[in-house]
């Protein structure tokens, strides 16, 4: 049921992107600062987000249960762990693997939608914990605009994974909920 609420989410912000002209009173992102740095095979250059604060970070699933699992990431010296859905830490292994089973899952598609929709994912970022819970945005680019989109960071990483986007989680977190491993 979570699946299919995140692709429909995802497929209604791919509307509102394809048809924004016709949307343009309506506000869905947050601010996001962005400059120009490379220039992209189409006619709009790739944005650059913000990192200041926030360090790259490399995933890895530990554990698959019956319904839960054991992720972890790895960002500069410090360790996270975290537990998620056994089926999204299913999907972070085949996206590590680069695999797709016989039927892909909602990553896949979202991933190949957003390729056919010239619509690049910049990053991933995990911002913070609220309540025990990470909280995560997942940042898109098509064409001109740039939008920080709230979700799940295992969600997110499913995605940028198959996307070949760079995840980074923010400095000050890592330090207080990771274990330092230099």
């Amino acid at each position: 049921m979570k699946d299919k609420l995140l692709l429909l989410v995802l497929v209604l912000v791919v509307f509102l992107l394809l048809f924004s002209s016709f949307f343009k009173s309506l506000t869905l992102t947050k601010p996001i600062v962005t400059e120009i740095v490379e220039q992209n095979t189409s006619e709009y250059p790739i944005a650059k987000i913000p990192l200041e604060g926030f360090i790259q970070a490399n995933i890895s699933v530990d554990a698959i249960l019956v319904d839960r699992a054991q992720v972890s990431l790895r960002a500069g010296c410090y360790l996270i762990q975290a537990s998620t859905d056994a089926c999204v830490a299913n999907a972070i292994e085949k996206g590590l693997e680069g695999k797709i089973d016989v039927r892909p899952t909602v990553y896949d598609v979202i991933s190949d939608a957003f390729k056919n929709l010239g619509i690049k994912v910049l990053a991933v970022k995990i911002v913070e914990m609220r309540e025990n819970t990470f909280i995560g945005q997942l940042i898109i680019q098509q064409k001109d605009k740039v939008l920080a989109l709230d979700i799940r960071p295992s969600d997110a990483t499913a995605i940028a994974l198959r996307t070949k986007a760079p995840i980074y989680i923010n400095e000050s977190l890592a330090k207080e909920v990771g274990k330092y491993i230099c």
